[in-house]
């Protein structure tokens, strides 16, 4: 009951998540997963993680829906989005919804780790996410 989790993985492809976790777990780090926002929001993590990596295209919610829920949550959680279909626009939309981060699919294990790593660490506010 007491477990923690440093990162939470929120996507709808559970061969994303496995992916995501196996990389972070590899690292040091202990990672959770969801498959949804629902599941996301039930799951003990939510409570402990550090970080959440959240895909921007959930069935709905969306990752939006979830970020925000997130934020009322957590207030100062950071949340890196992650997309398939990265524009500007929706970095951008990501930067303006607080989001710390942002990862365009598909991204390698360096990227992931630098920005998990620059997060955690402090180097990204919500209004320097989308760089």
């Amino acid at each position: 009951m007491g477990e923690s989790w440093d990162v939470l993985v929120v996507d709808d492809e559970q061969v994303v998540c496995d992916g995501v976790r196996l990389i972070l777990e590899d690292s040091g780090f202990r990672a959770a997963v969801a498959l949804d926002c629902d599941s996301a929001l039930a799951h003990p993590a939510v409570e402990t993680c550090r970080l959440v990596l959240c895909d921007v295209m959930l069935p709905a919610p969306t990752g939006f829906d979830l970020l925000r829920a997130l934020h009322e949550r957590r207030p100062g959680l950071p949340v890196v989005m992650m997309t398939g279909y990265a524009t500007a626009d929706i970095a951008v939309q990501a930067a303006r919804a607080g989001a710390a981060g942002f990862l365009a699919k598909p991204f390698d294990e360096g990227e992931l780790l630098g920005l998990v790593h620059e997060v955690l660490a402090g180097g990204r506010t919500k209004s320097e996410g989308a760089g």
